[in-house]
C-alpha cells in the first residue's frame, strides 16, 4: 500500500533528515547508512517515517525531533534529527 506522501512530489523536492531509534526498536534503522541519514520528501511527517521504516502504527514509542518531544503529526524539515524508542520501565 503506498504511503501518502505530500503532493510537492510532483516538483521533485526531498530532504535529508536523520532518524536514530533505541532500545528494542534498534532493528528498524538498522539499514540506514552510518550517519543514519535518510531522504523523504519534503513536507513528510513522522508518522510516515516510521511507516517507511517498518515500524507498527500501534507500538508504543516515545518521539523527539530535535532534542523535542513531538507527535507522530509532526512535519519534519530539512536537516531535522528524529529519534524514537520504547518507553522505559525499572527504577
Amino acid at each position: 500500500m503506498p504511503l501518502p506522501f505530500p503532493k510537492n512530489l510532483e516538483h521533485g523536492g526531498f530532504m535529508k533528515i536523520r532518524v536514530e531509534s533505541f532500545a528494542t526498536y534498534r532493528h528498524y534503522t538498522r539499514s540506514l547508512p552510518e550517519d543514519k541519514s535518510m531522504d523523504v520528501p519534503e513536507g513528510t511527517s513522522v508518522s510516515q517515517v516510521l511507516a517507511l521504516l517498518g515500524v507498527p502504527e500501534d507500538a508504543p514509542k516515545i518521539l523527539l525531533v530535535n532534542g523535542r518531544a513531538r507527535s507522530l503529526e509532526t512535519v519534519l524539515e530539512e536537516g531535522d534529527s528524529l529519534v524514537f524508542f520504547p518507553p522505559l520501565e525499572g527504577g
